[in-house]
């Protein structure tokens, strides 16, 4: 697939125009079969981000991908989900090379390239913002991935549906999954008081299953911390994911109160490498 001025073409001539807001919509043939998170999620999700609660989880995808892809001369990272691109940007930033005079990063080769799937134009049109080294593509993961195989060093799924068979085909041999996924403390006690949805209890061993395949485990880095949160985050926590379809606002600020309150991140950054063989 060739860029253009104002998008792409694929090899048999279609082209596929960029949005004004900077993202491309490359869906496949079922096209949108959901609508993906809502404005109100998103703007939930940057307020909690913002205020650091989910920099330890940031700084572990950070650290699989220098020690993943750091000595890579043009590393391409693919983001599957990638919402508004907050790790995204993290990990992008982390993989561009210094100057020559020690200052910020200069544009040339040694690049970094970032690529960001979303199915949410909303957080597509952020994405597409975020950092000028990200492309924003609008996406369902399950249909496939638009990348031709094995152009990819490094994939990232945060909290995001995992397309295993896509994964191992975009990624060149020898190349690295991290999967960070919530741990069994994760968000408590916010998760039970607020009734939102709980992580299945085999989630980490079921991706061990689900991965065998094509991949081999690798480490795991766990993010385990508790931090003190204003009422107001603590119901954009609730809100955020997959629990705001089914909560009210009203009803998670009358559970959470108008007082500060402990909320737990525990989340495992799970890594895994592409099998060399076929």
């Amino acid at each position: 697939m060739g860029s253009t001025d104002t998008g792409v073409e694929c090899g048999g001539g279609h082209s596929f125009d960029r949005a004004r807001g900077g993202h491309l919509t490359l869906l496949g043939s079922r096209g949108r079969r959901f609508p993906g998170d809502s404005a109100e999620q998103l703007a939930a999700r940057e307020r909690v981000l913002s205020h650091g609660l989910f920099d330890g989880v940031a700084d572990a995808l950070v650290g699989v991908a220098t020690d993943a892809v750091g000595v890579a001369e043009r590393p391409v990272v693919l983001d599957a989900g990638a919402g508004t691109g907050f790790y995204l940007d993290r990990v992008i930033g982390a993989l561009r090379p210094p100057s020559p005079a020690g200052g910020d990063a200069t544009d040339g080769p040694g690049e970094p390239l970032g690529i960001g799937t979303e199915l949410s134009v909303a957080a597509a049109r952020r994405l597409a913002r975020v950092n000028p080294l990200v492309t924003a593509l609008v996406v369902d993961t399950w249909d496939g991935l638009p990348l031709v195989d094995e152009c990819v060093d490094l994939v990232q799924v945060v909290f995001a549906p995992r397309n295993p068979s896509e994964f191992a085909r975009v990624l060149r041999k020898g190349g690295t999954l991290v999967v960070a996924v919530p741990g069994p403390g994760h968000l408590e006690p916010l998760r039970t008081q607020a009734g939102m949805l709980a992580p299945a209890a085999d989630k980490a061993e079921r991706l061990d299953t689900h991965l065998a395949a094509g991949f081999e485990p690798g480490p795991v880095r766990v993010v385990d911390v508790t931090a003190t949160v204003p009422a107001a985050i603590a119901a954009d926590l609730a809100l955020m994911g997959p629990s705001g379809v089914h909560l009210d606002r009203a009803g998670v600020e009358q559970v959470v109160g108008t007082v500060d309150s402990p909320v737990r991140v525990h989340v495992e950054v799970r890594s895994f490498r592409r099998s060399l063989q076929e």
